[in-house]
């Protein structure tokens, strides 16, 4: 088979393939993510409210585009988006030294913490010879302090691309982990203990 040939067979097989199962739901894994920020060696006790999903009721978290403009979607496995990253959070705040643990009604936690998604949105997009992924978020976080009755408001936008000759769930999945992680760092990063409250963290120098 001369080149050119095969080279457009491989497109038409590409093509055929990416316009299979319009409206097909795949199932995503979100999971735990690892703190790489410095552990803060906290006592502090941190009750995590679950995250307040303020999406749309009826939207995926997210599509893919196939090859002749079919679109499928992605959901999360294992329960919704809100409980996946609140117990991620909580993992993830254990991992970087704190006491954490999901908001049991008023319990006696040092700080609260309501967390809100604004935006969550996974997207794959088949193009020649590619796949593009993208994933862009938006959380907000309201720290409340149980010493000094203080608050603290927080927002962060972390979004990710990638791009695989073949498309795979676990490539999509290890993009959205990433993000993730970055969020959730980024906040850290805002933050800092001070005596039993955790604050804005403070300008060195």
């Amino acid at each position: 088979m001369k080149p050119w040939c095969l080279t457009g067979f491989l497109l038409a097989v590409l093509f055929i393939f990416g316009c299979q199962g319009p409206g097909q739901i795949t199932k995503l894994r979100i999971q735990h993510v690892e703190s790489a920020v410095e552990s803060k060696g906290s006592p502090l006790t941190v009750a995590v409210s679950p995250f307040d999903d303020k999406r749309q009721p009826s939207e995926h978290l997210g599509m893919r585009v196939r090859g002749g403009g079919n679109q499928t979607y992605f959901d999360v496995m294992d329960g919704t988006l809100s409980q996946r990253i609140t117990n991620s959070f909580v993992h993830f705040l254990n991992q970087a030294g704190f006491s954490a643990a999901p908001a049991n009604g008023a319990g006696s936690a040092n700080v609260r913490i309501e967390p809100i998604i604004q935006k969550f949105k996974v997207e794959a997009t088949d193009k020649a010879l590619a796949t593009y992924l993208e994933v862009d978020t938006i959380m907000a976080f309201t720290v409340r302090n149980a010493a000094d009755e203080s608050t603290v408001r927080i927002a962060i936008r972390v979004g990710g691309t990638d791009h695989e000759v073949f498309f795979s769930e676990e490539d999509l999945e290890k993009l959205i982990g990433e993000v993730l992680t970055e969020g959730l760092e980024e906040f850290l990063e805002k933050v800092e203990v001070q005596g039993e409250a955790l604050k804005f963290r403070l300008p060195e120098g």
